[in-house]
C-alpha cells in the first residue's frame, strides 16, 4: 500500500434532492500521476471533484495517506487538496500576479514564513509559475480585463503555486487554443512528476486525455464504467456505451493512441 495514495471507496455525493454519484469506488490514485476524468455531460465529473474538495456533502470513505478526508475541516483539507474550478469569479480587482501571490500566502505552502520571507520570495515564486504557463506578460493585468482563456491560465497558476498534494482540475483546457492546451498539460504533467502530486483532471477532449494521462477514469450516470491505462479504459465498446458514438482507437505515426470518430449510434 502506497502511503501517499488517494483512495476512494463507496463515495456518494450530490445535492439535497438529487444524488449524482452513487457508491463510487476507484483504483488508488498514486502520487506523481495524472488521471483524466472523462464522461458525457451529466456523468458526475464536476460533482466528484467538488465532493473531494469539500464543496459538496459526501458519504463514503476517502483517504489520503491513510487519513480520512471527508470529516476534515476546510482548513485541514486545504493541507491535502487544491481545487481549480472551471472559471474564476468576476469582480476581483487584483492583478494576475497579486492573485497568485495571495493564493500562495493563504496556502499551506505559505505557512510558517516570516513577513520578510514572504516579501522576498512570494512574488518571485508567483512570477515563476506565470512564466511556466507563458503568461508572464499578463502579470500586471487586472483579472476582470482578461479573456476567459487567460483567466483560466491564471487560475491554474493559483493552484500550482500552492504545491498541493492532490490537485483537482475542472476542465483546465476548455477555453484554450491548442498551443495553450499543450502549455497547460505540460505544466500539469511537470507538477505531478516533480512534486509527486496526485492530479485528477476533468477533460472533455478525449484525445488530450489519451495523450497526457497516466490513467483514465470513465464515468456515466454517476457510476464507474472503466478505469485504467488509457488504452484499457477508452475502447470502441466503452465509447459506444457512454457517448453513443461509433469510434475507433488507433495509434498514430508516433505510436500514441488516437480516437477516430465515425458517427453517432442511433436507436
Amino acid at each position: 500500500m502506497t502511503d501517499g495514495a488517494l483512495r476512494i471507496a463507496g463515495l456518494g455525493a450530490g445535492y439535497p434532492r438529487r444524488r449524482i454519484i452513487h457508491d463510487l469506488t476507484l483504483p488508488p490514485l498514486e502520487p506523481g500521476t495524472l488521471t483524466a476524468l472523462i464522461g458525457p455531460n451529466g456523468a458526475g465529473k464536476t460533482t466528484l471533484l467538488r465532493a473531494l474538495a469539500g464543496l459538496l456533502p459526501a458519504t463514503g470513505d476517502v483517504r489520503h495517506g491513510g487519513r480520512a478526508l471527508l470529516p476534515m475541516s476546510p482548513g485541514e483539507r486545504a493541507h491535502h487538496v487544491t481545487y481549480m474550478p472551471q472559471s474564476l469569479p468576476r469582480g476581483v480587482a487584483l492583478t494576475a500576479l497579486d492573485s497568485v501571490v495571495t493564493a500562495l500566502r493563504v496556502s499551506p505552502a505559505g505557512e510558517g514564513r516570516s513577513d520578510a520571507v514572504v516579501r522576498s520570495q512570494a512574488h518571485a515564486e508567483a512570477d515563476a509559475v506565470l512564466q511556466r504557463l507563458e503568461i508572464g506578460h499578463l502579470a500586471f493585468s487586472v483579472l476582470d480585463e482578461l479573456s476567459g482563456g487567460q483567466r483560466q491560465l491564471v487560475s491554474l497558476a493559483q493552484a500550482i503555486v500552492r504545491r498541493p498534494k492532490i490537485l483537482l482540475l475542472d476542465e483546465p483546457t476548455s477555453a484554450l487554443d491548442p498551443r495553450h492546451q499543450i502549455d497547460v498539460m505540460e505544466a500539469v504533467r511537470e507538477t505531478a512528476t516533480a512534486e509527486g502530486t496526485i492530479v485528477l483532471a476533468v477533460l472533455h477532449d478525449l484525445n488530450l486525455a489519451l495523450r497526457w494521462a497516466d490513467r483514465i477514469v470513465l464515468l456515466s450516470g454517476g457510476a464507474l464504467v472503466s478505469a485504467g491505462r488509457p488504452e484499457e479504459a477508452v475502447t470502441p465498446a466503452t465509447l459506444a456505451a457512454t457517448y453513443r458514438i461509433a469510434a475507433r482507437v488507433e495509434r498514430c505515426s508516433q505510436g500514441r493512441p488516437h480516437i477516430l470518430f465515425d458517427g453517432k449510434i442511433r436507436g
